[in-house]
């Protein structure tokens, strides 16, 4: 898939921030460091919220105040959360997709046209999902 250049000038911003949030967390010494996933949730709100003021997905939990489970690392999510009906899992879908053609600004300003909180947090965490799966492949983030 070839992605277009203003996308490809935002994933290398995400990127670079990326890099200087870890970083900073290796200099501040913090125990534990913070999951790439995490961080990556983090940037891309920052990033979003360039373009879209408004724009505030809800916190994900942290990996260790998650209730345990069976398995032993969960297999990320890349499609809308279950809780979705089917036209709005499409319309996050076509929201990721917009990201990834159009670029980040058009997608977050669609999504905060909707004012809609639960899709805007499905858009955001399929985006860091998707985002995170890009970064893995280029090298950047070592999957999890």
């Amino acid at each position: 898939m070839e992605i277009p250049t203003n996308l490809e000038q935002e994933i290398a911003d995400i990127e670079r921030r990326l890099a200087e949030k870890k970083a900073l967390q290796q200099v501040q010494g913090e125990q534990p460091v913070t999951q790439e996933r995490d961080i990556l949730h983090e940037v891309v709100s920052e990033k979003a919220q360039e373009f879209a003021p408004s724009y505030q997905p809800s916190t994900p939990l942290p990996q260790s105040s998650l209730p345990p489970t069976d398995n032993v690392l969960p297999s990320p999510v890349s499609e809308p959360p279950s809780y979705l009906s089917d036209e709005l899992k499409t319309k996050v879908q076509d929201l990721v997709n917009i990201a990834f053609t159009k670029g980040l600004a058009e997608a977050v300003k669609e999504v905060s046209k909707m004012n809609n909180p639960a899709v805007l947090d499905a858009f955001h965490d399929v985006l860091v999902d998707q985002l995170y799966e890009v970064l893995v492949e280029r090298g950047k983030l070592e999957k999890i």
